[in-house]
């Protein structure tokens, strides 16, 4: 039988993945939305402004930067999208998960400061 040290710890590793999934999520979606508005700013300006060839190349570089940033937003948002839905629909399981993670902690804590109070004199016997 394999020994399982610190329980505890990959508990909160896996909780701490979900949040941070959570979080992830969130951020890529408003970085996807503010490349999607910046986009917008520049094909506005290319369509209604007098650019010089310049600003037209400084337009394209930018727009380029800006497309691989929505890119990665999008590629992450879609990634953590069903982490995300799995945990709306498993509010209570995880609750229950953190309430198992503070159950487990308790125990290792006392596991820790374990001491024992001899009950008869064997001990004493034997020294």
């Amino acid at each position: 039988m394999s020994k399982i040290a610190n329980c505890s710890t990959e508990l909160n590793a896996f909780l701490s993945f979900l949040r941070t999934c959570e979080e992830s999520n969130r951020l890529a979606i408003l970085t996807e939305n503010d490349m999607d508005r910046q986009t917008q700013d520049i094909l506005h300006n290319i369509e209604l402004n007098e650019n010089s060839q310049y600003d037209y190349i400084c337009q394209g570089f930018t727009l380029r930067d800006i497309r691989r940033k929505r890119r990665n937003a999008k590629d992450i948002k879609e990634a953590t999208a069903p982490i995300c839905s799995w945990m709306k629909e498993n509010r209570k399981v995880i609750g229950d998960l953190e309430r198992l993670l503070g159950d487990v902690r308790k125990q290792e804590k006392q596991a820790q400061n374990r001491s024992y109070t001899n009950r008869t004199g064997v001990m004493k016997k034997l020294k």
